[in-house]
């Protein structure tokens, strides 16, 4: 359940960003058609197994990626990515907080740019940042 709430967290600050930088943002399966032309975000969360540290506890410790690939019309300078990929960076940067409902999180390791992918029209470059909270059980 927690998952979905540190997911929540970090999608809200997505979602506003890329409101106010007109970029579009593909989030899991949900419906989406990219605008011809213009870099899109396609966004995924990656659940690691929910762990319990104590015996007995009230909490239960949540740890997963979260990937935000950048899909860029080929063309482009690499640049491009590259460039809102630091400035998600900035938006989720390593300690900032992940605080949705009852779900307490963190940011635990900084966005780390991944490798170029070519495909036919476009070419992405996924990114990834790591998060660990905890909520209530």
């Amino acid at each position: 359940m927690s998952h979905a709430l540190a997911r929540q967290a970090i999608e809200t600050k997505l979602a506003a960003w890329a409101t106010a930088k007109g970029i579009g943002v593909a989030y899991g399966v949900e419906p989406f058609k990219p605008q011809a032309d213009q870099p899109y975000l396609r966004a995924f969360l990656l659940p690691s197994s929910t762990t319990c540290r104590y015996l007995g506890t009230d909490a239960l410790e949540y740890r997963g990626i979260y990937q935000i690939s950048v899909v860029t019309p080929k063309g482009q300078p690499q640049s491009v990515p590259e460039g809102l990929i630091a400035e998600l960076n900035a938006l989720l940067p390593l300690d900032s907080f992940l605080d949705q409902g009852a779900f307490e999180g963190q940011v635990v390791e900084p966005l780390a740019q991944g490798p170029v992918i070519p495909e036919d029209a476009v070419y992405t470059i996924p990114a990834t940042l790591t998060y660990q909270g905890s909520a209530p059980t």
